[in-house]
């Protein structure tokens, strides 16, 4: 007997598996499957992890940041969920960021980060020199103030991942993951699709929608066959180092952010590179990000140095997200998340099984719709022309 799912979801990352977690939780089914032979490339594989709406709001389009604190807000609820069904941590953490102040540059502009959080309503606290170092006594002793946003969190990317993955896999019957598959062929049928798709043998079931979270593979899809979306990668190098505990909060400047875990490990990033595929770490990229850390926290320079890992952000022309229906009904976008899809995970997860479950799109969705790209297109067809 052929099984219908609720949900096909195409791609095995934080993304994907956030839906087919939600889906589960709700009493859904979904299949999941990585149409990808490794993993090694996700986006995941370079977040530091960081969950700090109030951090970005100098940068973020004012749509994005509605997202952001849409998704920090389901947070602690869905970290709490996630652990009780894995029976693992995910790391998640409610430290607050602390931007320390290198020189008088770093203080105007802070004071300009500042300015633009208290405009968008989000609070943040102006720290004198001893005033940051009492918080984090390791600041370099050139440091000569701080912005500290006490409502940013973390989670640690790798931990979620595991959690995602057991709470997927162990679910009642409702959700399985299959890695290194891929679709062979789709059908429309009356209620969504009969799909086959091959690993380790050729399988077939019948999904009523179909969810593309392939990242910045969305394009290099063969099945379904939907139309390119501009999809790029964005190349980035992230160092792991671990040694004694250094720092309680993340600490970032205009240069490079630092995190720490709670298990010694102290993740520095990371670097945003057009480089298309190139997955080689550079001696460049890890010099630039350890002399900035170093700017800051000194002590890091007797750290061991892990880790150096790459990965690729997925990217649109806009840098937004891509989420919503399809030109086919249902076929649901949920990719496109560029730096920030730890952060909006759980977000798109809960407003993607809304869509699943047959709900119109709110408006805080609208400006992710993947139409927009279409159009964006055409307009500069016509400008070119």
């Amino acid at each position: 007997m052929i099984r219908t799912y609720d949900a096909l979801i195409i791609g095995a990352g934080v993304i994907g598996l956030s839906i087919a977690f939600e889906l589960t939780r709700r009493g859904r089914s979904a299949q999941v499957i990585d149409s990808r032979m490794s993993w090694e490339g996700r986006a995941s594989k370079v977040a530091a992890g960081m969950l700090g709406p109030a951090s970005e709001a100098e940068i973020a389009d004012p749509a994005v940041l509605e997202f952001q604190l849409d998704s920090l807000r389901r947070y602690p609820g869905f970290a709490a969920d996630l652990e009780a069904a894995s029976g693992e941590s995910c790391g998640y953490r409610a430290d607050g960021t602390l931007w320390p102040a290198r020189h008088r540059d770093d203080e105007l502009q802070l004071d300009h980060l500042r300015q633009v959080q208290r405009d968008r309503g989000l609070e943040a606290e102006w720290l004198t020199a001893a005033e940051a170092r009492k918080l984090e006594p390791a600041l370099a002793p050139r440091v000569i103030g701080g912005l500290l946003v006490a409502g940013d969190h973390q989670v640690d990317p790798r931990r979620l991942t595991t959690a995602l993955e057991r709470a997927v896999c162990s679910g009642p019957g409702l959700s399985f993951v299959h890695w290194e598959t891929r679709i062979r062929r789709y059908d429309e049928i009356a209620d969504g699709f009969h799909v086959w798709y091959e690993g380790a043998s050729i399988m077939n079931f019948r999904a009523r929608n179909i969810v593309v979270a392939t990242g910045a593979w969305t394009d290099q899809l063969d099945q379904p066959p939907l139309p390119p979306i501009g999809m790029r990668p964005v190349k980035g190098q992230l160092l792991r180092l671990r040694g004694e505990p250094l720092a309680a909060r993340v600490l970032r400047t205009p240069d490079v952010y630092i995190v720490p875990r709670a298990d010694g490990e102290i993740v520095i990033g990371a670097t945003e590179e057009e480089q298309g595929w190139d997955d080689r770490p550079t001696a460049g990229g890890v010099l630039d990000q350890l002399r900035y850390a170093w700017e800051v926290l000194p002590g890091i320079y007797d750290l061991e140095l892990r880790e150096i890992n790459v990965g690729f952000r997925p990217a649109v022309g806009d840098h937004m997200p891509v989420i919503g229906r399809s030109e086919h009904e249902r076929i649901i976008y949920a990719t496109g998340h560029y730096r920030h899809g730890i952060l909006l995970a759980p977000a798109t997860a809960w407003h993607v099984a809304n869509l699943i479950e047959g709900r119109d799109a709110p408006g805080l969705l609208r400006p992710f719709a993947p139409q927009r790209l279409a159009s964006a297109g055409a307009a500069r067809g016509e400008a070119a022309e």
